[in-house]
């Protein structure tokens, strides 16, 4: 169950669910170091994908890797660069049952199927960059092998 937590993380860290968060700016804020004026009421466009493959947090960005969320890596990383499902007072009140459906979908269809990429398979996955969601160009087809 922890690596499947760590896989999932992963997967999300690198197809999030959505690609950026949009917020307003509820005071003006000038931007440390610059002059750089945001003013109260000002639409803020975050993006994760970019954070999720900012170099500096996540080396080597673009492999798929796990054992980013082990337990020292996650402690080691700074705060509010995964956000998979935003962060501070506005995250997504669903994440943590999304979160469990999913796995319990993930346990139960790999408890009963074998799952192997087909010749039509995509890889690496590419987005649809006019999805407003993650949406992958062409679907994600695989071989399903139903356990004996």
């Amino acid at each position: 169950m922890t690596y499947m937590d760590m896989v999932v993380s992963e997967t999300l860290r690198m197809y999030p669910p959505l690609g950026f968060l949009d917020r307003v700016a509820i005071n003006d804020y000038k931007v440390p170091d610059s002059d750089l004026l945001i003013e109260k009421g000002t639409p803020i466009m975050i993006s994760m994908i970019g954070m999720h493959y900012d170099e500096q947090y996540f080396p080597n960005s673009k492999k798929f890797d796990p054992e980013r969320f082990n337990n020292v890596n996650k402690k080691n990383r700074p705060g509010y660069v995964y956000f998979p499902f935003g962060e501070g007072p506005h995250i997504c009140i669903g994440a943590r049952i999304g979160l469990l459906q999913a796995k319990l979908g993930i346990l139960h269809l790999l408890k009963q199927h074998e799952y192997s990429p087909s010749e039509h398979t995509t890889i690496p996955m590419r987005l649809n960059p006019k999805g407003v969601t993650a949406t992958p160009i062409n679907g994600i087809q695989l071989n399903v092998r139903k356990y004996i």
